[in-house]
This record gives C-alpha cells, sequence and structure tokens, in this order.
C-alpha cells in the first residue's frame, strides 16, 4: 500500500471505485457510480487548481469539441421526448470521464504512478472476484442475480463468467487494458522524470530484472481474469495485445532479448497442453467462444438498422443517451444493448460522431508514429475501440477513464510542462 501514498485524486480513481464496487457486497446502499462521480468532479478541480486544463494542440481543440457537442445535445434529447434524467445519467457515465483526458496529460513524462495504481486496483478486483469465483458463496450467488449479472441463482450459472463485481463486460475490457499498462513496465522505467537515472531529455532509463518479473506477473494475472470473463471480444482483444506487445518489445523496440520469446512459446505450449490433457472441453469452451464472434455482429445488425433508421436527425443525432439502457421503457426508444459505436453516432449524428473519429485519428496517427513512446496507450485506444463495435464499452463509468487517460498521454507534449 505504500504506492498508494502521496498520490493525487485521479491516481487514486481506480482504487477508491474498486473498493466502492465490493462495498456494495456488504451495503446495498451503497452507491459506486455516485462515488466516481464525485471523484471524477474532484479531478476537475484538482486539474484546474493546478493549471493543468490547457489547449495545446488540434486533438486538444478536438477532444473539447467533442466533450460539448454532448452536453448542448441535452437540448434535442428534451425535444425528442427523453426525461433529463437519462441526459443526466450518461453523462456522468460516458462523458464526465473525459477529464481523465487532461489528468493523462498532467502527468508529465512519465504516467507510472497512475498506471501502477490501475494494475493494483486490477488485481484487487481480478483477485477477489476470482476467490468468489471458485468459492460461490450462496450471498454471492443471489447478490449477481440482483445486479443481473446471471439468469439464475445458482452456482453453476454464475461460474459460467467471472464477473467479479462490476460484470463480465467491464471486467474483460478492464483486465486487456491491464495487460497493455503491465507491458508499459516491460518497456519503462516507473521512476518519474529527471531521477538520477534518467537521460538527456528527462526520460527515465530501463528498468531491472526485478521490474520486468512485476510487468509479467501483472500481464499474467490479468490475462487469467480476461479469459475467465468470457466475453467474446475480450478474449480476441487479448489474443491481439499478447501478439502486439511480444512484436513490439521482442523485434520492433528491442526492450527483450529475443532468445527469450524461445522460453515464452514453450511455456505457453507447456500450459496448453497440461490444460488439454486435464480438460480438453475447457479449450473447446473458449475456442467455440472465439470463433462465434463475428455471429455476434450479424445478431446486433438488426438492431442497430432500426436504431439508426429511427433517428431524431442523421446530423445532429439523437441526444446523450437517447440509446442507453437509461432509456428503457421510454416509448419510442431504440436502446443499444451491445454496439457502443453505433449507439455514440444515433446519439451525436454525423456532426458530433466525427468530432470523435477525427480525435481517434489525430491520437493514433501521432502514437503510431511516435510508437516507442506510446505502444501502451496505441494499444488502448485499439481495444477500447475493437471491443466497442459489440459492447457499449465507453458508456461504462470504470471502463471510460483508462481510455480517455490514454488520450491524454498521446497528446500530451513537452511543451505542456510547468516549470
Amino acid at each position: 500500500m505504500k504506492y498508494l501514498k502521496g498520490l493525487k485524486i485521479s491516481e487514486l480513481y481506480y482504487p477508491l471505485v474498486v473498493i466502492a464496487y465490493f462495498a456494495t457486497l456488504l451495503f446495498a446502499q451503497a452507491r459506486p457510480g455516485v462515488i466516481g462521480a464525485v471523484l471524477m468532479a474532484a479531478v476537475i478541480a484538482q486539474l484546474f487548481i493546478e493549471k493543468q486544463v490547457r489547449l495545446t494542440g488540434i486533438a486538444d481543440v478536438m477532444a473539447l469539441a467533442f466533450f460539448s457537442y454532448q452536453v448542448i445535445s441535452v437540448i434535442w434529447l428534451l425535444l425528442g421526448g427523453y426525461p433529463f434524467s437519462v441526459f443526466a445519467n450518461e453523462f456522468v457515465s460516458s462523458t464526465l470521464p473525459m477529464v481523465f483526458y487532461f489528468a493523462g496529460k498532467s502527468a508529465g513524462d512519465s504516467p507510472a504512478k497512475w498506471y501502477r495504481s490501475y494494475i493494483l486496483s486490477m488485481l484487487i478486483l481480478g483477485g477477489l472476484g476470482l476467490l468468489l469465483y471458485i468459492w460461490a458463496p450462496q450471498f454471492y450467488i443471489t447478490w449477481s442475480y440482483d445486479w443481473s449479472y446471471i439468469s439464475k441463482a445458482d452456482a453453476a450459472t454464475m461460474r459460467v463468467r467471472m464477473n467479479s463485481v462490476v460484470g463480465s463486460t467491464c471486467l474483460s475490457f478492464l483486465m486487456v487494458a491491464g495487460m497493455l499498462v503491465g507491458a508499459y513496465f516491460l518497456g519503462n522505467d516507473e521512476k518519474n522524470a529527471r531521477g538520477p537515472e534518467a537521460d538527456d531529455d528527462g526520460r527515465a532509463s530501463r528498468k531491472g530484472p526485478g521490474n520486468i518479473v512485476y510487468a509479467v506477473v501483472s500481464i499474467a494475472a490479468c490475462l487469467l481474469f480476461a479469459i475467465l470473463a468470457n466475453q467474446r471480444s475480450g478474449l480476441v482483444a487479448a489474443i491481439l495485445v499478447i501478439l502486439y506487445v511480444n512484436y513490439l518489445l521482442f523485434f520492433q523496440l528491442h526492450v527483450i532479448p529475443k532468445k527469450y520469446l524461445r522460453y515464452e512459446i514453450l511455456i505457453v505450449v507447456i500450459a496448453l497442453g497440461a490444460i488439454s490433457i486435464i480438460n480438453f472441453d475447457y479449450i473447446l469452451k473458449f475456442w467455440y467462444r472465439i470463433i462465434s464472434l463475428p455471429g455476434a455482429v450479424s445478431e446486433r445488425s438488426e438492431q442497430w438498422v432500426a436504431a439508426v433508421n429511427n433517428m431524431y436527425s442523421f446530423w445532429t443525432g439523437n441526444g446523450l443517451g437517447a440509446n442507453g439502457h437509461r432509456a428503457l421503457g421510454i416509448e419510442g426508444a431504440h436502446v443499444i444493448a451491445d454496439g457502443g459505436l453505433v449507439k455514440m453516432y444515433c446519439e451525436n449524428g454525423i456532426f458530433g460522431f466525427s468530432l470523435w473519429v477525427y480525435l481517434m485519428y489525430l491520437l493514433l496517427s501521432k502514437g503510431v508514429k511516435n510508437i516507442r513512446e506510446h505502444y501502451v496507450e496505441v494499444g488502448i485506444l485499439a481495444i477500447g475501440i475493437l471491443q466497442s463495435i459489440g459492447s457499449n464499452m465507453l458508456a461504462f463509468q470504470i471502463c471510460a477513464p483508462v481510455f480517455w487517460f490514454a488520450a491524454g498521454r498521446i497528446a500530451y507534449d513537452k511543451c505542456d510542462r510547468i516549470s
């Protein structure tokens, strides 16, 4: 817990929110969403006090424009007959987390404290979730049913997917992002800029073996939790992240000697062989989930087409929240249960969605050009967009902050530094 000392509010967000989610197991009155909103409001205050909200490039302008557009979209949301509560709830979940864009920029030359805090939170979320998954106490099964994480209140149903306390959809994305964050510690030092081992431009030096062990353990743990979450998009994203990180660290960035790749492959082969001998059906279970991903898109396409064809305006959209879960039960609403990108388009229209697309283009272009510096952040944006095809990933309050923090990291420029 020594790593939590001296952290900023933005760096404490995930540990505190994870604790808030676990509190729901004990207290029915616990409201992790409200706690998350309060923490984000505190992050905004922190950023303004430290004068960290600066527009230093076109990406910052696009981010502010997209944020502003979603705020003013409340006008056509109300004109469409939706109550203000729909907008308010959606704003807190999907738009307010954009404050982490500027938190990412404010982290300076090294985001290691924020990333270490994130990893700690994921290990707690996944570790305790795994204990509940294996133990399967009745109070947890009942709790999972009450939160609609499972369809039947029995242990067999509960073990189909590991939900921890955030649901398998969120858990899947958070852990795949955790794999990428863990990879940060393979290629970067956790010390902040201009320590005794920093180089001439303030960048920290490479890490020692102890940090590599920490990184590998973090990646392996997050991979295990992502697999147990058993979400199709998450399983595919996890495989892509493994290939992406290995290619970069062994062949592109040359962070780890290539001779270690053979050991990694050997460990994977032995692990898969052992699992196959013990229970081959377990391997088939996940394989069938992965190959069924294309079918998931076709299953949702009819819902997406209906939502697009019934937009309030193709240019301005329906307004923030009009196609989200908070609109359930409202007459005329076309809720997109799974499909974050289509949901974003329907709510923001051509104008608003184009702002977001251009922002992502700017960030990914810059990140790819400087891949040595931003391989973690490029990966997080990529898997966030990928998993948002079939899930409302960026509409979840617990998922969006890490996405926007990564976006801010790419947008950061050394001219942002306060002397």
